[in-house]
């Protein structure tokens, strides 16, 4: 009887296990796979600063993905994990010209029940400096990545954010669900330019004609840019449309980058403006491409600067010329770097001292 009894029952348990694998193969195949699209919003149209992702950068890189399962909730009214989605890598296939991923997602049979699903460029599993790490998927939070600025800012990593798609109940079949992605950081100094102001310029002509120098020439030495700025915080993909940065103050809140420009050709200095009596050369500076990505959020107390530091010459031909001239200006940057903007820099020469 026993015997009987034990066999009996571990028949019965098959059985069981048997049935449910059969409805859960039968749900599968009553839903649909939720498929996705992708577009990139205009911003930073202009910047050539290394590593921008465009929409055909996109395709490259691919996407991650965070899905939140709130049943017949909202996701105003439930406490949200990312455990129905978390971080899936999806990939441009150029055969087929659609978004995929691997394992596929269904969605919910039961009628009515929301999904809401955040996403992110470049993608990153982890080992990118820039985006080191991201939410956990039982972790009961609005979903969130980290992200660093590069030590090299040869290796920045530009990064993007999805408008949030919430509370989505099942599409119909080639209803594919659109991110909209927008650019989540600031780019400054993508173009630096250097001249030199009228009133200097009418100083300079004025000790030409007065005849103190039969002329003058501005030689521009040296150009570097030291910025403080924000060095890492949670991007929270949860947003009303805008970046949705919290700064993380742990260990150093700022740190600093230093772009030291080539002036002259071959390492010769640049001549920015020439006057004697009978002709006047004007030639004002400019670098494009060297810009730096920066986060747009400071922490109460850790404000965000460029220091830019100009060497310069003034030559008077037969009269005395001030050389190895040094000036500095230290630009404030809250409020002026925003998401998806440039920020170009202007300098203007205006001392005779």
């Amino acid at each position: 009887m026993t015997r009987r009894y034990v066999i009996g029952t571990v028949l019965l348990l098959a059985l069981l296990a048997a049935h449910s694998c059969n409805l859960m193969e039968e749900q599968e195949q009553a839903s649909e796979p939720i498929a996705f699209s992708a577009v990139v919003a205009g911003g930073m149209p202009a910047t050539r600063a290394a590593n921008m992702v465009a929409e055909a950068g996109l395709k490259g890189t691919g996407f991650g993905v965070f899905g939140c399962y709130t049943g017949l909730h909202t996701y105003a009214e439930s406490s949200v994990t990312t455990d129905y989605m978390h971080n899936q890598h999806l990939t441009w296939d150029d055969r087929t010209s659609h978004w995929i991923y691997d394992p596929l997602k269904y969605w919910p049979n039961e009628e009515g029940h929301h999904v809401s699903f955040f996403a992110y460029a470049p993608y990153s599993d982890g080992s990118l400096e820039c985006i080191p790490s991201f939410i956990f998927d039982h972790e009961v939070a609005d979903p969130w990545i980290f992200y660093r600025l590069a030590a090299n800012v040869n290796n920045q990593v530009d990064l993007l954010y999805a408008d949030p798609l919430l509370d989505q109940t099942r599409h119909a079949i080639g209803d594919p669900l659109t991110f909209t992605f927008k650019h989540a950081l600031a780019c400054v100094g993508d173009t630096v330019r250097i001249s030199c102001t009228d009133t200097f310029k009418d100083a300079l002509r004025a000790q030409v004609a007065g005849g103190s120098c039969t002329e003058v020439r501005v030689i521009l030495k040296k150009v570097v840019i030291e910025y403080t700025l924000t060095a890492k915080a949670r991007l929270v993909l949860w947003n009303r449309g805008a970046a949705n940065w919290n700064v993380v103050q742990s260990e150093e809140v700022l740190t600093t980058r230093t772009m030291d420009f080539a002036v002259g050709e071959f390492g010769r200095d640049y001549l920015l403006w020439k006057y004697s009596a009978s002709a006047e050369s004007y030639y004002p500076w400019k670098d494009i491409g060297h810009g730096v990505f920066c986060i747009p959020a400071e922490a109460n107390g850790y404000g965000q600067v460029a220091k830019m530091t100009m060497e310069y010459d003034i030559v008077r031909e037969g009269g005395v010329s001030l050389l190895d001239h040094t000036v500095t200006a230290t630009l404030p940057l809250r409020g002026l770097v925003q998401e998806g903007k440039v920020l170009n820099i202007n300098m203007e020469i205006n001392n005779l001292q």
